[in-house]
């Protein structure tokens, strides 16, 4: 089953001799991409009574994810480009450490790496532009900086490096260690796993009917006493305390009937915070709102194939539509989407976007989001000429209070 642009989960590889298969959720051939990429890739606004569109704060980043406020400094999550050790077959896979999290000085647009040489694997449907999983989500709490990489260990666990490649064990390491892992990150660069979500997530859909056997941890959302994690593989919402402890909260066993859908199961996301509870968004374009272990089915038809959200303190979520087409994906018309989760209404506030991934609200009020989260820092052509991209949006603000971080992350 595919699920998007950038291949968001891994399902199976067993490593040594014999079957070598990693099926991916979130496939989408980027050859077939920058065909349909013809308009030039510029935000455009959604209409009458939207506000400003959205300018360019930093471009060049390796498959941008996630964005954040630490520290009071923008970071963003990059996926990276994978690595040396390729796995043959239809896609090639390779897996290295060239995922990260970088620093933006908004004032000179250049970024630099917090921390970098973390795990990262892609899919190749030619020989050079691959589909990236590494660092997606990431959210900070206390000082740290929590980060969620997609994928599980156990489809490392077999690999074979040639002797005497130290490099290529070293990566096998990283992969076995990092992979599904939640991080937890100080601002001088360090960190450490808090714990292997992935790898429980892959045992947990074991022996589940009609569910993949996967685990694609993708969204997080820091909290006291711990983070919530949207896992796009195993199709659940689950809980991390700060001293480890996994729980699943809620299951999402949708699967579409069509066997052509796309995606055609649920695929569990993003995750923000109001007074109201938890906002859960999907991929399928569902939305949910859980209070402890209930969850409501919330329709909402502005949302497509959501791949980020965050919360102002206001009680307005903004939802990321990764591309708004059914089938394929296409470039150019991703969008936001805001929601007033009080009055129960939403609008799009900007459209036209090439593959928006995810988002935050700033302190300064203001929306920032990853776009062109399909591409390289090198680029494509006629796709993201300058690769991996970082926008502001300004909103329009419900009062004269501003933006309380607080209540969004309580």
């Amino acid at each position: 089953m595919s699920l998007a642009a950038w291949g968001a989960a891994l399902a199976a590889f067993s490593g040594g001799k014999g079957v070598e298969e990693m099926r991916w959720k979130f496939r989408l051939s980027l050859a077939a991409v920058v065909l349909m990429a013809v308009a030039v890739l510029v935000p455009t606004p959604a209409g009458a009574g939207a506000p400003a569109m959205p300018t360019l704060v930093a471009a060049g980043f390796d498959s941008p994810r996630g964005v954040e406020f630490f520290k009071g400094t923008l970071v963003v999550a990059e996926a990276g480009h994978g690595g040396k050790n390729c796995i043959p077959g239809t896609p090639t896979i390779c897996f290295g450490r060239t995922s990260q999290i970088s620093w933006v000085n908004m004032a000179n647009k250049t970024h630099t790496p917090l921390v970098d040489h973390l795990f990262s694997a892609a899919e190749f449907f030619d020989p050079t532009h691959g589909e990236a999983l590494g660092v997606d989500g990431i959210s900070a709490r206390d000082g740290s900086l929590m980060a969620i990489l997609g994928v599980f260990p156990q489809a490392f666990a077999n690999y074979q490096c040639a002797p005497g490649n130290t490099e290529c064990q070293a990566d096998v390491a990283a992969a076995k260690k990092e992979a599904g892992a939640l991080l937890s990150v100080r601002s001088n660069g360090s960190w450490r796993k808090v714990a292997g979500v992935g790898a429980f997530g892959f045992d947990y859909t074991a022996n589940i009917p009609n569910q993949e056997h996967d685990s694609n941890p993708y969204g997080v959302l820091a909290v006291n006493g711990g983070s919530y994690v949207a896992d796009a593989g195993s199709n659940t919402l689950e809980f991390v305390s700060n001293g480890g402890h996994i729980s699943v909260l809620h299951y999402f066993p949708w699967r579409d009937p069509n066997p052509h859908a796309f995606p055609s199961d649920e695929v569990p996301d993003c995750i923000a915070k109001t007074d109201d509870g938890l906002w859960v968004a999907t991929l399928a374009g569902h939305l949910y709102r859980v209070h402890g272990r209930s969850v409501t089915l919330v329709a909402n038809s502005d949302l497509k194939h959501v791949t980020g959200c965050a919360a102002d303190g206001q009680g307005n979520v903004y939802f990321v539509n990764m591309w708004t087409t059914p089938t394929p994906p296409q470039p150019l018309t991703g969008n936001i989407v805001k929601l007033d989760t009080e009055e129960g209404t939403s609008s799009v506030i900007a459209a036209g976007l090439n593959f928006p991934n995810m988002d935050v609200v700033g302190p300064d009020g203001n929306l920032y989001f990853s776009a062109d989260s399909v591409c390289p820092a090198t680029g494509i052509p006629h796709l993201c000429d300058g690769g991996g991209t970082v926008w502001k949006l300004a909103l329009p603000h419900d009062n004269e209070g501003g933006d309380d971080r607080s209540s969004r992350r309580d």
